[in-house]
């Protein structure tokens, strides 16, 4: 059995000089946020006088999908889950066929092989083709025009102009000076809303001869009763697709590093963070919610911040998890907002211009770093990793309290788009459409604790002190733990 590391939180033994009742208390006020210092038999804080905490505890161990114990359960082995594997890619096929005036030929992928259609052209602007499949029958109907010409106003007016200045140059390897969107019902025969492939605008690990050779959103039909279907979150959706392929187009290909890739939720939460500064943070709200907490919706524990880990959105390029699929793009997505904040964020003007305060340099650095994952971190913001989990974890505690007003501690508070009335940013005390109200992150009484924590992930543990004294929580070593007190009474 391995030794047990003991989480000691200690109140000082009474002074028989003790003067308290004639001078300032010495110990944490409410609001204040400590970390618990480390020795040979635990983590060891000091309170002055009584009160209720609440322990951030987080594991710095680097593993992948693995728990450890805490608590009652500290002595448990861990419970080891294998990764599933990521979708099948595509078989390389041939380009697509030559451009001509009023259809193209696309090489798509139908969620079983790739498939040749041709498209016919819907409409030519100054940014956009947009193309229709006509080989693929279609049982769900076309786009309505108006709704369409809200998509592409929104897309050219809001979306490119503001992921030009927020992320960077956009690719155009066809030198049309345009992005391609292909409507086709081999996306919904895929299992997926929309999708691009990196293989379009480069020659990419696993790409063979794959490719159409343009910038090209793949958007599949909304079912006309669906939440996909109106103007608002089709634009949002192809917001979030373009910027998978700018962050392939500075990464991989400008970087001149084919072989590389990104682990697959680090990459999600780019495109969800693109979602939101581009101005239409609105489905994206349930993403990052389902990270913070939606336990009560889904009837699942892993759907708080009980099912993330820094680890598994940023350590290695060949993990996914099927069922904390969407948890983890949310807590990539957390994650990624609280750094561009913490660089500095932006300025929101009332005409809707947006200004640079450090956020956006930040994230073009990031996006044109040869680095990934924690090396890209840690070069692009200075600090250690776990030190700035550490924080983040925090912040998700502290945020939507008022009780410490610590940047470092604390999300900006969320500002409105005067362009399209969403809000930018986070709240983990935000009402959603009316109907979904979050709370905050799961708190557990240390009493009644579930015991697990995840390798780089964390427990948010409340700590009623009654009286001077100790409170020991016991952790197995190889969680390898760190912690922080924040007092809430």
């Amino acid at each position: 059995m391995r030794p047990l590391l003991l989480l000691a939180l200690t109140a000082c033994d009474p002074d028989p000089l003790d003067t308290a009742d004639t001078e300032e208390p010495t110990g944490p006020e409410v609001g204040d946020v400590f970390d618990l210092a480390t020795d040979e038999s635990g983590v060891v804080a000091e309170f002055a006088e009584p009160g209720t905490y609440v322990v951030v505890l987080m594991s710095e161990a680097v593993e992948g999908d693995t728990s450890y114990g805490y608590g009652s359960e500290a002595a448990a082995r861990p419970l080891v889950g294998a990764p599933t594997a990521l979708p099948p890619r595509p078989e390389g096929r041939e380009p697509g066929g030559v451009r001509m005036p009023d259809t193209r030929e696309f090489t798509v992928w139908n969620g079983s092989q790739a498939v040749t259609v041709t498209a016919g052209l819907v409409e030519l602007t100054d940014e956009l083709i947009i193309w229709r499949d006509v080989t693929t029958e279609n049982p769900l109907g076309d786009i309505d025009e108006e709704t369409l010409e809200d998509v592409v106003e929104s897309f050219e007016d809001i979306v490119l102009p503001r992921t030009r200045q927020i992320f960077g140059e956009i690719s155009d390897v066809e030198e049309s000076g345009r992005i391609d969107v292909l409507l086709s019902y081999t996306v919904n025969q895929y299992g997926a809303v929309a999708y691009v492939t990196q293989c379009d605008i480069g020659d990419m690990f696993g790409c063979g001869s794959w490719g159409n050779g343009s910038e090209i959103i793949y958007m599949g039909y909304p079912d006309p009763e669906s939440s996909y279907s109106s103007a608002n979150a089709i634009v949002e959706i192809w917001a979030h697709e373009l910027n998978h392929l700018v962050y392939g187009w500075h990464k991989y290909i400008v970087n001149d590093q084919p072989l590389a890739q990104e682990n697959i939720y680090l990459t999600e939460g780019f495109s969800e963070l693109a979602q939101d500064l581009t101005g239409f943070n609105n489905g994206n709200q349930y993403i990052w919610a389902a990270a913070i907490d939606m336990r009560d919706f889904y009837g699942d524990e892993d759907f708080s911040t009980q099912g993330i880990s820094i680890n598994d959105v940023l350590r290695g390029s060949g993990y996914y998890d099927e069922e904390r699929d969407g948890p983890l793009r949310g807590a990539a997505y957390l994650f990624l907002r609280y750094l561009f904040e913490q660089q500095g964020g932006m300025l929101v003007g009332e005409d809707g211009g947006l200004t640079d305060a450090g956020g956006m340099a930040w994230l073009q650095a990031w996006f044109d770093a040869p680095e990934l994952g924690v090396a890209c971190v840690e070069a692009t913001v200075g600090r250690p990793l776990l030190d700035i989990a550490m924080d983040w974890y925090t912040a998700l505690l502290v945020t939507g309290r008022d009780l410490n007003d610590e940047p470092a501690y604390n999300y900006e508070d969320r500002v409105q788009d005067p362009l399209t009335g969403f809000e930018f940013g986070v709240d983990p005390y935000a009402n959603i459409h009316g109907w979904l109200q979050l709370t905050g992150v799961p708190v557990q009484p240390l009493d009644t604790a579930d015991g697990r924590i995840r390798a780089g992930g964390v427990e948010y543990l409340e700590v009623l002190v009654t009286e001077p004294g100790s409170v020991s929580i016991p952790v197995d070593p190889a969680a390898l733990p760190r912690a922080r007190a924040f007092r809430v009474e």
